[in-house]
């Protein structure tokens, strides 16, 4: 038996497999994301080396593994962590790529095609083949993160902030935060700052509950979410000249459906918004197959998501 890693490690979190060449799932790796831009990349290498190890101990005795695949965000700027992990792991096969290839594999196999991603960060990226990954926007929350779960996240704490202090409007984001975190939002900061982005992100909800309130300032949140992947898109299809399939991925959007059904109904003409229905993990392991020329059986996919069930996600601490 033929034993592969597949990894998918983002701003929030790194979901990792140890699998077969049938798609059974052996043992799972939960923990911490890797993102460069939040971490750095020494701290991302020590963190994707070290999900490896845990899981390469999980190897049945006299196994061998036969290659990593892995989507890891912002990889790109940091050509240092492919080489790096790729030592660490001596002969064994290893390629890092971009956060996007898990979601556009497990979507769209190797079609080609657009991804958007809202999760913690936001993405979104044209795929041809023959060409390299185009990304339009999505350079980090410090410049370019709109629609992003932490973009949302941040206005909403804004918004509460400024009504509490008495510089903003009434909005229910400000109950819903207080009810959320057991106090206001102005007494609240050391915990916000000490969280971090992904901590912020996990307010995203409040703005989605505030909507379906008919709340003024949390439909102006989403409406400037919504306008940055319809913009985006948009420019996609300019670029591209014909309508094409999108792939959507990303926590935000697995979660509040109303927000994807708002960016399809503004998307261009012809074009198929796609929701990923499998853990992102499995498109790369679909690619970790793929990178070792294996064949990919008819029953690969459910052998995958069986087995892969049997390890519920826990909370990172």
């Amino acid at each position: 038996m033929k034993y592969f890693i597949a990894l998918d490690s983002s701003g929030s979190k790194t979901d990792s497999i140890l699998f077969d060449q049938t798609g059974n799932v052996l043992a799972r790796d939960y923990c911490k994301g890797a993102n460069a831009f939040d971490v750095g990349p020494a701290e991302a290498i020590s963190r994707i080396c070290a999900t490896i190890d845990r899981l390469a101990e999980a190897i049945p005795e006299g196994g061998k593994l036969k290659g990593v695949f892995g989507s890891v965000s912002v990889i790109s700027f940091y050509p240092e962590i492919q080489e790096k992990v790729s030592r660490h792991l001596g002969t064994v096969p290893c390629q890092l790529d971009s956060i996007v290839s898990s979601v556009m594999n497990a979507v769209l196999g190797k079609e080609d095609g657009v991804c958007i991603i809202s999760g913690t960060g936001a993405y979104c990226c044209i795929r041809e083949q023959g060409q390299p990954l185009r990304y339009l926007g999505g350079s980090g929350y410090l410049l370019d993160t709109g629609g992003s779960g932490f973009e949302l996240g941040r206005q909403a704490l804004i918004a509460a902030e400024r009504d509490v202090d008495g510089r903003g409007v009434k909005t229910v984001l400000t109950q819903l935060i207080q009810e959320d975190v057991g106090e206001s939002v102005i007494d609240h900061l050391p915990v916000i700052y000490e969280g971090g982005r992904p901590y912020i992100a996990a307010f995203a909800p409040h703005v989605f509950t505030a909507c379906a309130q008919r709340d003024a300032v949390a439909t102006e949140i989403f409406n400037k979410g919504v306008n940055c992947f319809v913009e985006s898109l948009h420019t996609a299809y300019a670029m591209l000249g014909h309508p094409f399939k999108v792939a959507v991925g990303g926590g935000i959007f697995l979660h509040h459906p109303a927000y994807v059904k708002a960016i399809a109904q503004r998307a261009p003409q012809g074009c198929e918004l796609i929701l990923l229905n499998t853990p992102a993990v499995y498109g790369n392991a679909l690619e970790a197959m793929w990178q070792n020329n294996e064949e990919i059986a008819p029953d690969f996919r459910n052998n995958f998501l069986q087995s892969y069930a049997q390890f519920p996600t826990p909370k990172l601490i």
